[in-house]
């Protein structure tokens, strides 16, 4: 999730256990801290661009870390502020901020170790996109009003849980909404009689009703985009071909294979005629919402001798960003 997002949560969550002892401290230490496990972002210049992808959102998301943390931070902090302050109560505040941070990253397509480092498997719910303004909003409109109220008006924890709980309701909300959508891509696939190995949903930037369905067949993908809101009878699957079988002999090279983790078994794999291979992470799904589905970023590399130096990330399609075409997407979320 953006960073703002992640500091107004841990600000929140930190004020839902002190704000009544140290007032609007609180959401100050708690903002930082629901930042902390965004600090491994300070460890990229130390890793390969693509190793750093498995370094991310690892051992610094995992629970191991957020209680290590929240117990070096609660005893801290309670030597800080005095012995009136419980231990418990810090340790339980950093926790909730400290690891909520993951857990919102948990319901996000990108993925999250929780369980660093006695397990890599990233754990991720495809519910939110890591841009999604309404939840953003709901937290910064709360840390605000607490901002503005004095610390002695009646109505701050009134605020704070309200902040939290409709933040909370929203959040499972995008999942519910996301299951809907996987349901009605299961059922148009028997409709239309379509064979396939697994089916991956995910969100869409700005909003929690357009879900892309990215369908894994033996030898390649459908695509397709369903709103909640959808004027379209049918669903309109577009295949793309993709050289599954290389998957063995690319897990040879160190690079490619975390490369082909980060893709949690959903790689589009493309080769050309001079051998050159080009590995897309399609687990957030096309960049267009009509037509044949385009794709940015892919890892590039000699698919003949899988020299290491070949092997990189084009990001020659930057300038595009997540998303080709914003008039696109707003229309296929209003269902056209």
């Amino acid at each position: 999730m953006d960073i703002l997002t992640q500091g107004l949560l841990g600000a929140t969550t930190f004020a839902l256990v002190k704000e009544k002892h140290i007032g609007k401290k609180a959401l100050l230490i708690g903002g930082i801290a629901g930042l902390m496990p965004d600090f491994d972002v300070l460890l990229a210049p130390i890793f390969n661009e693509i190793e750093f992808l498995t370094v991310h959102r690892s051992v610094s998301h995992s629970l191991l870390f957020a209680v290590i943390m929240s117990l070096f931070l609660g005893f801290v902090f309670q030597r800080k502020f005095g012995q009136a302050h419980s231990l418990k109560g810090w340790v339980f505040a950093f926790f909730l901020a400290i690891f909520s941070h993951a857990l919102l990253d948990w319901f996000t397509t990108y993925g999250t170790k929780l369980f660093s480092p006695i397990s890599g498997h990233m754990f991720s719910l495809n519910s939110i996109h890591v841009f999604e303004p309404l939840y953003s909003v709901i937290l910064l409109i709360g840390v605000i009003a607490l901002l503005v109220k004095s610390d002695d008006s009646r109505y701050r924890t009134t605020i704070l849980t309200l902040t939290f709980t409709l933040s909370t309701i929203y959040l499972g909300s995008t999942y519910v909404s996301k299951t809907h959508a996987y349901y009605h891509f299961k059922s148009e696939l028997a409709k239309q009689e379509l064979e396939y190995e697994r089916i991956l949903v995910s969100p869409t930037p700005l909003n929690s009703l357009l879900w892309h369905g990215i369908v894994k067949s033996e030898s390649g993908y459908y695509f397709a985009t369903y709103s909640i809101l959808d004027k379209r009878k049918d669903i309109e699957f577009q295949f793309v071909a993709s050289h599954n079988k290389l998957i063995p002999e690319m897990e040879k090279s160190r690079l490619v294979k975390f490369y082909l983790d980060y893709t949690q078994d959903f790689p589009l794999i493309k080769k050309d005629e001079n051998g050159k291979v080009k590995v897309y992470a399609i687990k957030y799904g096309p960049i267009n919402y009509f037509g044949v589905p385009e794709f940015v970023y892919p890892l590039t590399f000699d698919g003949v001798n899988f020299s290491e130096h070949s092997v990189k990330v084009d990001h020659s399609g930057k300038e595009r960003g997540p998303v080709k075409n914003y008039a696109n997407l707003f229309r296929r979320i209003k269902g056209i």
